[in-house]
């Protein structure tokens, strides 16, 4: 890194460190992140933990498309397919860490004391099927976009 390069990285995080000593001190957004983090407990921690991954996954992602496809080989066109395949990978992440939270929601239920089959168990199961679905759903769209990839590099 250069000088400047070095000082505005520094000026960035000294600002970034205010933001948040700021933010610890405002009440407004610590009862939000109250709020918030009141949902937070361990009957849910896959799906935080496929969220982590996932946000995680598409910023390096991301990251990597922009630097092959643009920096080096000069192809924008080549970059939003790249995208749009990596986008529908966290969405499968995503929503299958959806289903298996849902899943052992569902168990969860199921085992607990005096808990028959009843119209909870049905909402807790059409979720569970929707969730299945809808990943099902984005895996078709990766395998659509992963022929259409190899299409394009053939021509």
């Amino acid at each position: 890194m250069s000088g400047w390069q070095w000082f505005w990285t520094v000026v960035g995080f000294v600002l970034f460190i205010i933001v948040l000593i700021f933010l610890y001190y405002y009440a407004p957004f610590e009862q939000l992140f109250v709020l918030v983090l009141n949902g937070i407990s361990f009957s849910n921690v896959i799906f935080w933990a496929a969220l982590i991954v996932g946000i995680v996954g598409f910023c390096v992602f991301h990251w990597h498309a922009y630097r092959l496809h643009v920096a080096r080989q000069h192809s924008v066109d080549v970059m939003v397919l790249s995208s749009l395949r990596g986008s529908t990978f966290i969405a499968i992440l995503l929503s299958g860490g959806a289903t298996l939270q849902s899943l052992q929601i569902l168990c969860v239920y199921l085992l607990g004391e005096g808990h028959l089959v009843d119209a909870e168990f049905g909402k807790r199961l059409g979720a569970v099927v929707a969730l299945v679905v809808l990943t099902a759903l984005f895996c078709v769209i990766f395998w659509l976009l992963k022929v259409i990839r190899t299409e394009t590099r053939a021509a």
